[in-house]
């Protein structure tokens, strides 16, 4: 074995000494002005890869990687298992020769890892340094790091003591644990989280920790997050019968809280509030949140709106413009704004990397009827690419709206133009022709809510009916059980088994249904939950209809001017 060179070993203590962590060992060591042999050199080196190494994992899972790739600091390991076998045995002959407690526990913690040396030496050489280290961090000028240290010292003395059976260090890891929670408890300064850890700690060695938590819920009373967090620890050490006292006691922090806050923080309070309700029974406060939520105002939420400029090429509105000129009658017009293959359903989208770290940020969004937070469900597609495909949809809404509007510039159709160009016998016959004849005047008048809420109906009856032949949309009674028939969103889920293209119903369910990520206009719109839907939105729920309409009429939609291509600015 190597003998520890005295320039490297002095280097090493200096830089050791007032040092809160591994980092700011190797930092000081690395800078140190040594003699440039090239066996002082190969030491530092190793030593250096010691200290750079982190500890994940516990009990006999526990493994050391180096988190920093291509850090500027000699002698970096990716993992442990790169270790050579000379720097195994500087790694051991340093930890003979190093007195100070920090670094030896270090140094023997990796002899054990790699099973390297004497197995019960590096056990009780590890788990004695981690325990002498942390009087030695809590002395370091720098407090927070020198408490988070000797936190950290004190789990990795407790996982190798319980996992090796070392009973003796298991209870003076108790101690010393229990030690530093009650000196942290008195301290004025806060730190909630290295309490929150020690008592992890305390938990893991099988110590009641019922009154240290009760304590700690106490002295952070003032910022409920942390007081909820302890009092949920408190719980489950607590004895049964205090167990609702305490639940209850939850529920109040959060409505307390909830009720001295506004904007959105407090919406987020009451949702907290009413949910721990629900989840420990109890009933009386669950209803005082919901009261509290249904009386909260979504325009005092505090929310800012992000968004980008979505600019179309001039030329895409020429070419839907140009389009609509080359049909021979309204009809045709009418036919042309609709496409077999729905180009917001593209699967290859070429320009997804502009989008791709915004469309990534996790989203909520508030049902404004309560409001109530809405998250899309775990097993949802990819939202990077749901939401894409929305984005793309209000482009096609803007080119449809062109297209509108062109028809009427062109046409300017009046009601019994309308009926005698959408009327089928049997999806949609004169009478509600004549309704969804309504629906496009509105739309050109520029009323546009009447235009929505008249076409959204008529969207739903024209879909049922298209079909009503092809699949099954109704359900018998059976026994206690009452028949029904399919509402618009199992309808529209019918339709690749009806064999209409699957893009297209992604399409509406996007549009039209989809709560979680798409448009939702018809819920949003007929329950009042929105104000008026822009004017393009309302040319998408129109387009859909026709689209259904033209394959009522076996009318095979004209191919479209030119590629849609998203391209935010």
């Amino acid at each position: 074995m190597p003998q520890a060179e005295p320039s490297v070993l002095d280097a090493l203590m200096e830089a050791a000494q007032d040092a809160a962590s591994y980092e700011a060992i190797a930092v000081v060591l690395a800078a140190a002005d040594l003699d440039t042999n090239e066996t002082a050199a190969q030491q530092r080196d190793a030593l250096l890869a010691a200290l750079r190494l982190r500890l994940s994992g516990t009990g006999k899972a526990q493994d050391f990687a180096a988190p920093l790739p291509g850090h500027r600091l000699r002698g970096w390991l990716a993992s442990l298992s790169e270790a050579t076998a000379d720097q195994l045995e500087i790694w051991s002959a340093y930890a003979e020769a190093v007195s100070h407690a920090f670094v030896r526990g270090r140094l023997h913690h990796l002899l054990l890892a790699a099973g390297h040396g004497r197995k019960p030496d590096h056990i009780r050489g590890a788990a004695t340094g981690y325990l002498d280290a942390a009087p030695l961090l809590l002395a370091t000028p720098r407090r927070i790091a020198g408490l988070a240290g000797a936190t950290e010292c004190l789990r990795w003395a407790g996982d190798l003591a319980r996992t090796f059976n070392q009973t003796d260090l298991c209870k003076r890891v108790t101690d010393d644990t229990a030690a530093l929670a009650e000196l942290v408890l008195a301290a004025p300064e806060d730190d909630s989280g290295i309490v929150a850890s020690l008592l992890d700690g305390l938990r893991v060695q099988r110590y009641d920790i019922a009154d240290l938590a009760e304590r700690a819920a106490h002295r952070y009373a003032r910022d409920v997050h942390t007081h909820v967090d302890f009092l949920k620890l408190l719980r489950e050490e607590a004895p049964e019968d205090r167990r609702p006292g305490i639940d209850t006691g939850i529920v109040n922090a959060l409505l307390d809280a909830a009720d001295a806050d506004t904007g959105f923080r407090r919406h987020n309070l009451l949702t907290r509030a009413a949910t721990e309700a629900r989840d420990r029974g109890l009933s009386e406060l669950r209803v005082r949140a919901e009261m509290a939520l249904q009386q909260t105002d979504p325009d005092s939420l505090g929310w800012t709106r992000l968004g980008r400029p979505l600019i179309l090429p001039p030329g895409l509105f020429a070419g839907a413009r140009a389009h609509i000129d080359a049909a021979a009658d309204l009809t045709d017009a009418l036919w042309r704004t609709t496409l077999d293959a729905h180009p917001a359903m593209r699967e290859d989208t070429d320009d997804a990397h502009p989008l791709d770290g915004l469309l990534r940020i996790p989203r909520t969004r508030i049902n404004t009827a309560g409001p109530i937070q809405v998250a899309p469900p775990v097993e949802a597609d990819d939202d990077h690419v749901v939401g894409l495909q929305v984005l793309a949809m209000d482009f096609v809404g803007h080119l449809a709206a062109e297209q509108l509007d062109r028809i009427h510039e062109r046409f300017e159709p009046d009601e019994a133009e309308l009926i005698g160009a959408l009327a089928h016998q049997a999806v949609l016959p004169p009478a509600r022709a004549r309704t969804l004849a309504h629906a496009f005047r509105y739309f050109w008048l520029g009323e546009l809510d009447a235009a929505a809420c008249i076409a959204l109906p008529q969207v739903e009856q024209i879909l049922r009916q298209l079909l009503r032949p092809r699949v099954p949309i109704v359900s018998v009674a059976k026994g206690q059980t009452l028949g029904s028939v399919d509402q618009l969103g199992g309808l529209i889920r019918s339709m690749p088994a009806a064999g209409y293209p699957r893009d297209w119903s992604l399409a509406l369910e996007l549009l039209l249904v989809d709560p979680d990520r798409g448009m939702n206009l018809r819920n949003d719109a007929c329950h009042g939950l929105v104000d008026t839907p822009p004017k393009h939105r309302v040319a998408l729920i129109l387009q859909a209809a026709l689209y259904l309409l033209s394959h009522a009429h076996g009318h095979r939609t004209a191919a479209p001017p030119a590629p849609l291509n998203v391209q935010p600015s």
